[in-house]
């Protein structure tokens, strides 16, 4: 079995310019651009996500978000394009014992 490696990027405290020089395979996409609640902000989350989705297609990165809570949040990230997530939408955090046994 191969071995991801996997870049969790905290965009406020991380460079874009970092993406050049490190070899990974996954984005991890931070749970701050879904936690908002003023609409205004939430569209301009959701355009900067749109972004960081298709930049990551075309560096040819999986990608992971993180903090997905509603189907909304996941019907929209789908259509950007995102196709993993993490969150209490799907399941509250488990035991790894319990994860295999629900998932694999």
């Amino acid at each position: 079995m191969a071995v991801l490696e996997t870049m969790v990027l905290k965009w406020r405290y991380s460079s874009l310019n970092t993406l050049k020089d490190i070899d990974v395979d996954v984005l991890k996409i931070d749970m701050g651009f879904l936690r908002t609640t003023r609409s205004e902000r939430l569209e301009r989350s959701m355009s900067i996500l749109n972004m960081i989705i298709s930049l990551s297609k075309v560096l040819g990165l999986s990608v992971v978000t993180e903090g997905v809570e509603t189907k909304e949040q996941v019907s929209r990230l789908s259509q950007m394009g995102c196709g993993v997530y993490q969150g209490y939408y799907f399941s509250k955090p488990i035991p790894v014992h319990e994860f295999e046994e629900r998932y694999m």
